[in-house]
C-alpha cells in the first residue's frame, strides 16, 4: 500500500510541473504580445503626430506666403459688360503667376465709380474709358469730378477700342451724326461716362442744343426705342455689343456714321487724342451691310499713384507675360497689344513707364 501511494505522489508532481511550465509559457507569450502591441500603437501615434505637424507647417507656410504678397483691390465693372470678365481674368492671372502680388477683383459701376474708388483709396487698380479717365484726372465735365479732380489717377495700359456706337431706328432717317438735329436722342444718365462722352462730342459739333435730349441709359431706353418715342441712342462698348444685337431682333436699327468733317472738327477742338477714328466692319451686326466710320475711346487700365513702382512693374510684367491666357476671356481682349499700351490721355504711373521702357516700346 505504501508503494502505491508513493507512485501516485510522483505522478501528481510531474503533472503539476507540466501545468506550471504551460502557465509560464502563456504568461511569457502574453507579455510578448502585449509589448509588441504597445510598440505598434506607439508607432501609429508617432506617425499621426508627424502628419499633423507636417500639415500645420504647410498651413503656416501657405499663410506666410499669402501674408508676404502685396494685396491689390481691382475694380472691374458690372456683370454683362466686358470690364467684368476681363478684369477678373487679369486679377486671376496676375495672382496665379506672381509670387509677390495678390489681386482681388470686385464688381463695380464701371468708369465713373472706378475713378471715385481710386480717389478715396477703395481700389488701387481699375478699368475706365479713356475719356472718362481724362475728365476725372482734369476735374471736368462729369459732376463727380468737376472741380474735384482725381489727382492720384495714373494710367497703366490702353487695352482695346471701345467705339462710340450711335444706333438709330431704321425709320428715323438718321444716317450720319449731322442728321441728329431735331431728333430725340438718348444721351445716357447724368453723371455717367456715357453722358460725358455724348455731351463732349455733340457740343463740340454744335449739336447738343439742337437735339431733343433724353437722359436715359440703355436699360431704360430700349423700351423707348421699341415704342418709337426715342429715335437714337449712344453706346460705348466693344463691337459687337450684345445689347444692340438683342434690341435689333425686336426693332429695325441702323448704325450712324461720324464722317470725316465731324472727326476733323473734333481734332480742331483738341479732342483728337481722346476720340480716335474707328471703322466698324461690315457684318458686325446682322442688320449692318456696310462699313461704318465712327470714333472710339480706349478701355484703359488705371491705378493709384500711391502704388509702389515695383508693384506696378510686377503687375504689368506678369500680365503681359501671360497675355495669351487673358485673351481667351473675350474677343475684345485679343486687341490688347503691348506696343499700343503706353498711349494714354493721362500720365503713366512711373512703374508703368519704367516697364515699357525696359520692353523697348517707350523711349
Amino acid at each position: 500500500m505504501a508503494r502505491h501511494r508513493k507512485a501516485s505522489s510522483g505522478g501528481s508532481n510531474t503533472m503539476m510541473i507540466a501545468i506550471g511550465v504551460i502557465v509560464i509559457l502563456v504568461i511569457v507569450a502574453a507579455a510578448f504580445m502585449f509589448m509588441g502591441g504597445g510598440e505598434e500603437a506607439t508607432t501609429t501615434q508617432t506617425t499621426q503626430a508627424q502628419q499633423t505637424q507636417t500639415q500645420q507647417q504647410t498651413a503656416q507656410q501657405t499663410q506666410a506666403q499669402q501674408e508676404e504678397k502685396f494685396r491689390i483691390i481691382m475694380y472691374t465693372g458690372s456683370p454683362g459688360g466686358i470690364y467684368n470678365p476681363l478684369g477678373k481674368r487679369i486679377a486671376e492671372v496676375v495672382s496665379k503667376y506672381s509670387d509677390k502680388l495678390e489681386v482681388v477683383a470686385q464688381d463695380s459701376g464701371a468708369s465713373v465709380a472706378n475713378g471715385k474708388a481710386i480717389k478715396i483709396g477703395d481700389a488701387q487698380v481699375a478699368l475706365m474709358q479713356s475719356d472718362v479717365a481724362y475728365f476725372a484726372y482734369n476735374g471736368k465735365l462729369i459732376k463727380d469730378f468737376e472741380g474735384n479732380p482725381v489727382e492720384n489717377l495714373r494710367a497703366l495700359a490702353s487695352l482695346y477700342p471701345e467705339p462710340i456706337q450711335i444706333a438709330a431706328r431704321a425709320d428715323a432717317g438718321v444716317k450720319t451724326i449731322w442728321d441728329l438735329e431735331g431728333k430725340v436722342v438718348a444721351v445716357g444718365n447724368p453723371g455717367s461716362g456715357l453722358y460725358a462722352t455724348a455731351y463732349t462730342i455733340l457740343s463740340t459739333l454744335g449739336l447738343w442744343d439742337k437735339i431733343v435730349k433724353q437722359e436715359l441709359g440703355f436699360k431704360d431706353v430700349s423700351q423707348q426705342i421699341k415704342q418709337g418715342t426715342v429715335d437714337v441712342f449712344f453706346v460705348v462698348a466693344g463691337v459687337p455689343t450684345p445689347k444692340i444685337e438683342q434690341l435689333a431682333i425686336q426693332v429695325k436699327l441702323n448704325l450712324v456714321s461720324v464722317p470725316d468733317d465731324a472727326i476733323q472738327k473734333l481734332k480742331e477742338a483738341g479732342l483728337g487724342s481722346l476720340y480716335l477714328p474707328y471703322k466698324i466692319p461690315a457684318g458686325s451686326y446682322e442688320f449692318q451691310t456696310e462699313e461704318i466710320q465712327t470714333v472710339t475711346v480706349m478701355a484703359t487700365l488705371v491705378a493709384s499713384a500711391d502704388l509702389p513702382d515695383d508693384v506696378v512693374y510686377e503687375f504689368l510684367k506678369t500680365m503681359f507675360e501671360h497675355l495669351d491666357e487673358i485673351k481667351t476671356v473675350h474677343e475684345r481682349a485679343k486687341d490688347i497689344d503691348i506696343k499700343k499700351a503706353p498711349t494714354t490721355p493721362i500720365p503713366l504711373h512711373p512703374g508703368a513707364e519704367k516697364f515699357y521702357k525696359d520692353q523697348g516700346v517707350l523711349s
